[in-house]
């Protein structure tokens, strides 16, 4: 089975709780169907990361998995999850990117609903990026806060459907595309 545009952005939500750039998923999904890399591996990269290494690295494993609920969920884990997670880390039986993948695969009911929409707003968004100006401006840290807001917005199946709405992401893109010149206008040199 290939891997598609939809799984790499998964991955892109799980760890990061934002949605992919389009230079990076078309690059984690050629090296896919080229069969390079797997989706572990990718998990792996994500794990290693920057991104990740700033998000996370003030965090113990309990930190990192509630983390990992909110970006999946949009919501609080409950104390079992986080402490079978939490403690199956630390013992070394499973990693961050294992973590990530068995949550993600386990979501059911709510959760399912508001991973799978997480996802598809992803998803819109990524391809709504169809600008060099909105490319750019997505390249900068300052945007993934933005895009991670956006994302957070997404809780069940009616903010889901909300947030796939193009107009909804354009407009999320231009707050990005603005926030970028803000911040450029009051660059001192």
């Amino acid at each position: 089975m290939a891997a598609s545009a939809r799984d790499v952005q998964q991955l892109y939500v799980a760890y990061f709780g934002r949605p992919a750039d389009p230079g990076g998923i078309d690059y984690w999904l050629a090296t896919l169907n080229s069969n390079v890399v797997s989706l572990a591996d990718i998990s792996q990269s994500f794990a290693a990361s920057r991104e990740y290494r700033d998000n996370y690295s003030h965090m113990d494993s309990r930190g990192v998995v509630s983390k990992v609920y909110d970006h999946l969920f949009g919501r609080v884990a409950e104390a079992g999850g986080v402490a079978y997670w939490a403690d199956l880390m630390e013992r070394g039986v499973i990693s961050i990117d294992n973590v990530v993948r068995e949550i993600s695969r386990a979501a059911l009911g709510t959760d399912g609903v508001a991973f799978n929409g997480k996802v598809a707003a992803a998803t819109v968004f990524t391809q709504r990026l169809d600008a060099p100006n909105e490319v750019v401006a997505y390249g900068r840290d300052a945007a993934f806060a933005l895009a991670m807001e956006f994302l957070a917005t997404v809780k069940d199946a009616d903010s889901a459907q909300a947030a796939v709405d193009p107009v909804v992401v354009d407009a999320w893109i231009a707050r990005i595309v603005g926030a970028e010149g803000a911040a450029t206008d009051h660059v001192e040199l």
